[in-house]
């Protein structure tokens, strides 16, 4: 029995050190992983502070911004000042306004007063708004998130200018439902709506619904044109001050609150899962939903990204189910980047080769033309000649084309039309690009009152694509006179 019990303890010693070998090793092949994992990380992180301070050299992102997945944040950084002058840098708190992203928060107002039954998505907007002409018998809630109420183009700064514009509107530009127009006339009729049905103002129920529950701090508007503390004002690639060049009226966001929507929304924390998929769905692939650009997959949102501008603002929320990835950029220094930024931290989070967004052409010229066209003309070369590597000449073309409507739109027609010229000769084989160029052309000389040269450039237009049916139209119209 002894020997029993001898053999016994001595079986229970041996598994015991086999099972402390067993654990050693156990821990030792955590620690490896934990290893490889945490080196894998750091260089994700080292990777994305290279690319942003690289774009930040570079002089295409001056902003805040954050990276996370699985509900971590992984990268924050803030780069770059809080104005024209260069005298402060951002810091977490430097708030900004985040253009047509704010129009997520009306439509998500709506699915929120939906849920609680205070409204149908069905509903006619006159059963809300009795003071609008009879098209608002017409057109249904469900009808101002989609874009589809058949509205015209309505952009305006106040509340009295869209009534006004509204109470003109005699017809609706098609039946509702049926068409999509991205016009601004759905999001301020929302508004109003959420304003009829709480008895607030539209930003009163957004602090006490919304932005103090999810520990958003800002939603703060400048009165008379002055900024407030960490307000930042936005600037041009010359460093000149736009901070109201378009007139004034934004809600200023800081980062984190930008961040803290994107998260909560998606996290289902503000209106659930069939309430998103509302919000996210648009009348066709070509158009934009209440959350902008998405992606649902078995009825579930798997892709989400939203932009928004003004002012030389810009903003860009994106989040990814799989992995709950969110990136939020914010800049007061519009460059046109932060999709390819957006593009670029993306790879870097799937280990996949990167590259550094290069400057846009068209910014860093319209000015410069548009102060002393030649000095621009020579700006444009040199660069074209020394800064390729810093410049982004693939799109060299339709920059030309943008900075001559940007001269047209400032009745500058004789300096578009020499830009006009120039984009000509970027791709000789290029039959449609330069058709347009001569069709705006034409028109620069159609605005100028000179019928016949305006005649010759719309027929040439003509010789490089007779399916242009702008020129075709221009033509017949100034013949017929």
């Amino acid at each position: 029995m002894n020997e029993n019990r001898k053999k016994n303890n001595f079986n229970d010693s041996i598994k015991f050190e086999s099972f402390k070998v067993i654990m050693k090793k156990i821990i030792f092949t955590l620690i490896i992983l934990n290893f490889f994992i945490s080196s894998g990380q750091s260089k994700k992180i080292q990777n994305l502070d290279f690319l942003m301070k690289s774009a930040n050299e570079i002089g295409i992102f001056n902003g805040n911004i954050i990276v996370s997945q699985n509900g971590k944040i992984m990268y924050q950084n803030e780069l770059g000042y809080t104005d024209y002058s260069k005298g402060k840098k951002l810091n977490r708190e430097s708030t900004m306004p985040i253009g047509s992203i704010t129009k997520e928060f009306n439509s998500t107002g709506i699915l929120f007063l939906a849920e609680k039954g205070k409204l149908n998505l069905e509903d006619k907007v006159s059963t809300y708004l009795t003071y609008l002409p009879s098209w608002a018998s017409k057109i249904q809630i469900k009808h101002l998130l989609q874009y589809t109420s058949g509205l015209p183009r309505i952009f305006k700064n106040t509340d009295s200018e869209y009534l006004s514009e509204l109470n003109n509107v005699e017809k609706l530009e098609f039946e509702p439902g049926t068409g999509y127009i991205y016009s601004n006339a759905n999001v301020f009729l929302q508004q109003e709506i959420i304003k009829k049905i709480t008895n607030l103002s539209y930003e009163d129920f957004l602090k006490t619904k919304f932005f103090k529950k999810l520990k958003i701090s800002g939603g703060k508007i400048p009165k008379d044109s002055t900024l407030t503390v960490n307000m930042a004002g936005s600037f041009d690639n010359d460093f000149k001050e736009t901070t109201f060049i378009h007139g004034g009226g934004e809600m200023y966001f800081s980062i984190t609150d930008l961040y803290n929507w994107v998260s909560n929304l998606q996290n289902k924390k503000i209106v659930n899962k069939n309430s998103i998929n509302i919000l996210a769905k648009s009348f066709d692939k070509n158009s934009e939903s209440s959350l902008g650009n998405t992606i649902i997959e078995n009825n579930k949102v798997v892709e989400h990204s939203h932009q928004g501008s003004g002012n030389n603002y810009e903003s860009n929320v994106y989040y990814e189910s799989k992995n709950k990835t969110i990136i939020v950029l914010i800049t007061n220094n519009q460059n046109f980047k932060l999709s390819a930024i957006t593009e670029s931290i993306l790879n870097i989070l799937a280990d996949k080769p990167f590259t550094i967004p290069k400057k846009s052409i068209y910014l860093d010229i319209r000015g410069k033309l548009l102060d002393n066209f030649q000095n621009g003309i020579s700006f444009y070369e040199q660069i074209k000649s020394s800064q390729k590597e810093k410049y982004d000449f693939s799109s060299e073309f339709e920059d030309l084309i943008n900075t001559g409507k940007y001269l047209m739109r400032r009745k500058r027609f004789e300096d578009a039309i020499k830009v006009f010229e120039l984009s000509t000769t970027i791709d000789l084989k290029n039959s449609t690009g330069i058709s347009s160029s001569y069709s705006f052309i034409g028109e620069c000389y159609d605005k100028m009152k000179k019928s016949d040269l305006a005649i010759i450039y719309l027929k040439k237009a003509l010789d490089f694509d007779a399916k242009n049916k702008n020129a075709e139209e221009m033509l017949k119209r100034i013949e017929n006179k």
